[in-house]
């Protein structure tokens, strides 16, 4: 949810040093991937791997301008996870779509480091700039065309001087991240104290689940029960939210169903549908169960034609209880929206908490809470684009005032001593350095999409992966499928956050405001001096 990819430029010297070092086998070379060879790319049914990450959103135009589809991967910057996730989704739609044009942040022009290929063979290659990647420095798309020997294109879609005035918002803002981020703390601190006092237990516990989600110490799924054990208590129909309601339908399925069985009941239904089946629609099952497998089918889609074929073959699948339900919960999931479920929870969450606030005091401190909350999420660049508008529409400094006249009136009442909210005011009126920031990312946006379709038309691929931070991608794909392209939005499988000290040494390092020791010293696992020489 924030900047981009900072400055490609100033790769080690010791990554060319190292690769010369490391001894060089005999091996073949890693054969290109041919563009006639690959399949073509269909939007509909484009899909990964769930332990790679997840198929956000797709947008097919009905008649498009631009005739070639644009796979818009969300960035998490300076995490290993989910880099190592976004390298092995590429190296899918290499194999399975001749990938070669990958467009990126951060960076104009050609940002390619191929002619690093020259120093050494793959394996030596692949072993030292796995080590960059760890440390941030390089990103995933940097290190295939560095370890593989994939025709790539790595062109940088910036406007350099709107680019350069983002990263010095970034690097202005972090002295007032620094001194804000204890002073937010305190203030949170008081107002959490006061619930005890004015808010529903209920509605206490609501909160410490939302968080719990928010930090991913609590899964999906028991956020998502708790969320309708709140509604059933509190009378809020859940119609609002049709993804929340198939996702818990689906859950339901998955706990209804005995896995082990599912396997057996559907290898007895194929035997028996290969006994009575046409042969022309069993032909088609099997070639869609090599798809599924391949990954080129969905699983839905499978699912869906294997029922089609017992009915038509007169198979009652009621007596194949589990596999009927796991068919069930495979079209459920199907038809959930990911990132529609997360406005869903997050809206039905919002009316939850109102349902629990029947006095003013505690409809002010919750207002306070959430409040903290988007001051928080601004200094750490994990905001929004709505989340920024909703804080940009308001003054942070009589937030801050009113903030005090309430936390202290409550404190007096309970004959405790006042908090001091002097440093908070001072502190709240230089945020707009912090706001400029966001301001500057929403202006990069026009740029990006602009010269992302230039470099598509002048290349003619029929497919291309645009790479930039989730911040930018809700405009970016509504830009995109205003102007006719055809859109696909991924985000890789995450679950280890990211290290923020890492990734303030990779942005000041790359912008030359730090060196490659600091990044180093925060490195986990540290990267060895004998590398860094």
């Amino acid at each position: 949810m924030r900047t981009p990819r900072h400055l490609r430029v100033h790769l080690p010297a010791a990554l060319v040093a190292a690769t010369l070092t490391l001894p060089t086998p005999a091996h073949p070379q890693t054969k290109p991937t041919q563009l006639s060879d690959a399949r073509t790319l269909s939007i509909v049914d484009l899909s990964i791997p769930a332990e790679l990450g997840y198929v956000i959103e797709t947008h097919q135009p009905a008649a498009s301008s631009v005739p070639a589809t644009i796979i818009h991967i969300q960035e998490a910057h300076a995490n290993y996870e989910a880099q190592q996730h976004i390298v092995a989704i590429l190296e899918q739609l290499i194999e399975r779509y001749g990938l070669k044009l990958i467009l990126v942040e951060g960076g104009d022009g050609d940002v390619g480091l191929e002619y690093l290929r020259s120093y050494g063979p793959p394996e030596n290659r692949k072993e030292v700039a796995e080590k960059y990647l760890k440390t941030g420095v390089l990103s995933a798309e940097e290190y295939l065309d560095i370890a593989s020997d994939h025709p790539l294109i790595l062109w940088g879609v910036e406007q350099k001087a709107l680019y350069e005035q983002n990263v010095e918002a970034f690097l202005a803002a972090e002295p007032l991240q620094v001194a804000l981020q204890p002073v937010l703390a305190s203030v949170r601190e008081a107002a959490e104290g006061l619930k005890g006092q004015l808010l529903d237990p209920a509605l206490s516990d609501l909160d410490a689940k939302a968080k719990a989600f928010d930090e991913q110490r609590l899964g999906l799924a028991d956020y998502a029960e708790a969320l309708k054990r709140a509604a059933m208590r509190q009378e809020v129909p859940l119609g609002g939210s049709p993804n929340l309601v198939r996702f818990l339908e689906a859950r339901r399925l998955e706990q209804s169903m005995q896995l082990p069985l599912v396997k057996q009941e559907q290898q007895a239904l194929i035997g028996r549908l290969s006994q009575v089946a046409p042969e022309e629609r069993l032909n088609g099952l099997v070639a869609k169960a090599e798809g599924m497998k391949a990954g080129t089918v969905k699983a839905a889609e499978f699912y869906d034609t294997l029922q089609q074929l017992a009915s038509v073959s007169k198979v009652d699948l009621s007596a194949y209880p589990n596999l009927s339900a796991y068919i069930r919960y495979v079209a459920q999931s199907a038809q959930i929206r990911p990132t529609i479920l997360s406005d869903e929870l997050t809206a039905l969450a919002a009316e939850l908490r109102k349902s629990f606030l029947a006095t003013p005091e505690s409809r002010q401190l919750t207002s306070l809470l959430e409040e903290v909350d988007l001051v928080e999420k601004l200094l750490d660049f994990r905001l929004s684009p709505a989340e920024y508008r909703r804080l940009d529409s308001v003054d942070l400094v009589t937030i801050a005032s009113r903030w005090e006249r309430f936390v202290n009136a409550q404190l007096a009442r309970q004959g405790r001593p006042p908090l001091s909210f002097q440093a908070l005011t001072e502190l709240a009126a230089k945020l707009p350095t912090v706001q400029r920031f966001y301001l500057v990312a929403q202006q990069r946006d026009e740029q990006l999409v602009k010269n992302a379709l230039a470099k598509l038309r002048e290349t003619k691929e029929p497919v291309a992966v645009l790479i930039t931070g989730g911040f930018h991608s809700p405009e970016i794909t509504r830009m995109l499928t205003e102007q006719g392209v055809g859109t696909v939005v991924l985000a890789p499988k995450v679950t280890t956050p990211t290290d923020e000290r890492l990734y303030h040494a990779v942005v000041k390092y790359k912008s030359g405001h730090g060196t490659f020791d600091d990044v180093l010293s925060v490195a986990n696992p540290p990267l060895t001096k004998a590398v860094s020489r």
